[in-house]
């Protein structure tokens, strides 16, 4: 079975959903969707220890990342493929790519920048994680716009 990653982003709870749809519409049945989410607001120590880099925030793998796993099973429950979710921590093009190498992705699947500010802010400091990636990588990667409130769901 083929692996496709897709990066999780909280401001496009449907990305994965539609990297399901998208994998199927090219006939991809025996493929398992590996949900990545990375918290940015953390890193990984070398003995393997996930801390947050603030030290306001208390790290717990149960509850932390439970509103993000919730509605991963909300938006996934039919997609009609496997699927399982992954936390990472850091860099996230440097999570994609670790995880992908690990699983053996056939692709990467993520969303494009978010617009703003913001988006901006982050594109000009440390590049789109897209634009690292598509440099950086030896499988393809597939960048899913935004939907608008009027797009119809593909699956």
């Amino acid at each position: 079975m083929r692996s496709v990653v897709v990066g999780v982003d909280h401001r496009q709870p449907d990305l994965p959903r539609r990297a399901a749809s998208l994998v199927q519409s090219l006939g991809g049945s025996l493929v398992e969707i590996v949900c990545l989410w990375v918290d940015e607001s953390a890193m990984t120590e070398p003995n393997g220890f996930t801390v947050s880099v603030d030290p306001d925030i208390v790290m717990s793998d149960d509850r932390y990342a439970a509103d993000v796993l919730n509605g991963l099973n909300r938006s996934m429950a039919d997609v009609g493929l496997p699927w399982c979710a992954v936390r990472g921590a850091g860099d996230p093009a440097r999570e994609l790519t670790r995880v992908a190498d690990d699983v053996g992705a056939a692709m990467i699947v993520i969303g494009a920048r978010r617009t703003g500010l913001r988006g901006w802010a982050t594109s000009m400091v440390g590049g789109t994680v897209a634009g690292r990636l598509v440099h950086d990588q030896r499988r393809p990667v597939v960048v899913l716009p935004e939907r608008t409130p009027g797009d119809e769901d593909p699956a």
